[in-house]
Parts: C-alpha cells; structure tokens; sequence
C-alpha cells in the first residue's frame, strides 16, 4: 500500500501510547521502543514519522529517519494491543515507508546485499543456489520437480542453508516418512517464497518470486505445500492474495499438519522425552495471521510426547514477545535482534524450563545467537526435533 493511501491511518492514531506494553499485564510490547527509549522508535513515533513524510516535513534522505523506520522487527505487537486499528494499519505504515525509500534511492546497505543474493542465488544469505538442498542429503526423498508426488516440504531459506539448523527440515521428514506420507522436495530447484523482500520494502522483487511460486506449484499438480518456516508460511496465507494468480494447492505448516496426523493416528508419538519446556510463539505463526493465528496446534503437538512438561511464559499466544529476527532487523541491526532474543530467553528461563521450543527457523537461529553472545543456559528446539525425539 502506498503511503499516500494511509491518510485515514496516520491521523486516525490517537498517539495514546497502548502499543507499547501488553494489556493488562503491563509487560513491554515493541522491542525496538523498549530498547532505545525514543518516542521516534515507539510505533507511535513512526506513525508521526510518517505523517511527516507524507506532509513533506522529513525525508527519507536522511540516516536517523530510516534507522527508526528499519528498527522494527514487524513483530505485530503494537497492533494486537492497539484500541483504534485493531490487527492492522502500523506494519502496514511501516512497510509502506521502506517500499518508498527504495523507490527513491535511499538505500539500506545490508538489504542491498540481500537483494543482491535473490536476484543471483534465489536466497537471502548469498549462498549458492545448488547448495539449497544439501540439508537432505542420504534421506531418499523424492526429487517432487521430477516425480509425482502428494504433498512438497518447502523448507525455506534459513533451514536449507544454516548447518546448525538442518536437524529442523530433517526430522520433518523422518516424521512425516513415518506418518506414510508421499512427501518431495524441491531440492536445488526450491526458491525464496519472497516475504522478505516485501517487508524490507522491496515489492517487485517479492512479485516476481511470488508469481514463480505460484506457478511452479500449481504446474506440478501437488495437493498440499507443508512448511516448517513461518515466515514463508505467512507469506503463503497473508501475501500471495495480493497476487492475481490462483493458488490450487493448500498450504499448511508444520506443527498443524504433525497435530493433524497425530489426532488422526497416522502418527504415534512413543518415546518418552523427560524435558521441562515452554513454547515461543512465533509472530509470523500468530500475530501475522490476524484471528487465524496458529497457536494452538504446536502446544498439542508437544503436550503428545510422553514426558514433556509444558509450562507458559507471561507473554504467549497473541501477546508474545518477539524474537527479534524479523523484518530484516537479523541482518541490519544485529545489537538489536539478539537483545531482544534475550529478553525472551530470560522471560523463558523464569519459568523454570531447561528448553525454550519454537516452530520459526528465524527466531530458532536468533535464539541461538543470542544464548552464544550473553550465555543464558537454556536449549533451544524446533517443535519437529521434539516430537522426532518420541519416534
């Protein structure tokens, strides 16, 4: 959406100050706000912010605007807790900004990179594109670009090409494979779903990956595209209707399609798993998805492996605390993501659990990251690695 279009949103913020802590518990709710302590980086501030753009009072030309704009991390927060525009309008604004500094040439160097590595190597993280599958190696799965199959894991970026993480996709499959399911990959041949570039402001180039997505899917006939990257999961439901193609297969994520198996008992779950856990709630699974938000699925997954005890952070389900990873803010403002990983991990390790789980490959990698720079002793998983755990 243009900036030009938001009129209503700008001035329809009533500058009240509700987006920045959680109702009711009074907990802080945006990550970069908390950290810096600026109304500039509050979501309020950014709706002045762009009130002044639009009115032609700031410019994107200068480096303290877009540094406030690039510290959000679209985490959803502030719209969850906002009384006026319940479940939209602040990301939206945000967006819409990045998209119009690209357009003018104001350019954010770390994204530069990034787009540079989709428009090379289909990826985010300039790594080769005929390494993408690698992460499957000696499974004996089936190649879904040349056979004919049923469902298609997309694995996504960050799990095809983060090491440490290729447990992730790799119990996915072993769970799925046990479950009977006729499952294929992409292998080399699988690309960015594109959702990064549009929340980095970059709207061409997620089209462009979006349509080929589209296309390619719908070309080969599959029934289903199951994920365990909630960031292209999100991008499946909430971006690819902006797109004038239609989508003939179904998308689902991970943790719904376990619960789904589980319930149906297609999946038996045995093994007996003595851990102390709490869940994080990825915003790109929950907020993301507005009243859609999958936050019940993962939690039944878990409460089937024998042994795991789960217990709750304050800050869960809608009103969870972010990561820190999203919305580019991994790859340009380092400080910032792993200080708000941390303040999640020591939220967590206030529960008394030894494991924080997820279901997102972004927040699982900024967990990590953060537990190596400031040492909270806590284990960090995937929901799959847990349940893979039980087989």
């Amino acid at each position: 959406m243009a900036l030009k279009d938001l009129q209503e949103w700008l001035y329809g913020c009533a500058h009240c100050g509700t987006c920045k802590d959680v109702l009711n518990i009074f907990s802080p709710a945006c990550p970069a706000g908390e950290k810096y302590q600026l109304e500039s980086y509050f979501p309020s501030g950014k709706m002045l912010i762009a009130r002044g753009i639009v009115n032609g009072i700031l410019n994107l030309d200068d480096d303290d605007i877009r540094e406030r704009i690039y510290a959000c991390t679209g985490c959803l927060s502030c719209e969850q807790q906002c009384g006026v525009y319940h479940h939209q309008h602040i990301f939206e604004t945000v967006q819409a900004l990045r998209s119009e500094a690209v357009t003018q040439g104001s350019l954010n160097p770390a994204y530069m990179v990034m787009v540079e590595s989709l428009k090379k190597d289909d990826n985010v993280f300039g790594k080769p594109k005929a390494e993408r599958g690698d992460w499957a190696k000696g499974l004996k799965i089936k190649d879904a670009g040349k056979e004919k199959t049923d469902i298609v894991y997309h694995a996504g970026c960050m799990l095809s090409f983060e090491p440490d993480l290729w447990e992730v996709p790799r119990s996915a499959i072993k769970l799925l494979k046990a479950a009977g399911v006729d499952i294929g990959i992409m292998g080399a041949e699988e690309s960015c779903c594109g959702g990064r570039a549009y929340e980095i402001g970059y709207d061409g180039e997620f089209t462009k990956y979006a349509e080929h997505f589209l296309e390619t899917f719908n070309s080969l006939g599959v029934s289903s595209v199951v994920t365990s990257c909630s960031d292209g999961y999100s991008t499946f439901k909430k971006l690819y209707p902006k797109i004038n193609i239609e989508m003939k297969f179904e998308t689902q994520h991970m943790v719904e399609y376990l619960d789904e198996l589980i319930k149906n008992k297609k999946l038996k779950l045995t093994k007996k798993v003595p851990l102390q856990v709490t869940y994080h709630d990825p915003c790109h699974l929950g907020r993301h998805l507005g009243e859609k938000g999958v936050y019940d699925a993962p939690r039944n997954v878990l409460k089937s492996v024998p042994g795991i005890r789960m217990v709750e952070m304050e800050r869960n389900r809608e009103n969870a605390w972010c990561c820190g990873a999203g919305a580019g803010v991994s790859q340009s403002n380092e400080e910032l993501a792993l200080w708000t990983a941390n303040e999640r991990l020591k939220e967590a390790k206030a529960t008394g659990a030894t494991a924080l789980v997820t279901a997102c490959s972004w927040c699982e990698k900024n967990f990590k990251d953060a537990v190596k720079k400031y040492g909270e002793d806590i284990e960090i998983y995937d929901v799959a690695e847990i349940a893979c755990k039980a087989l």
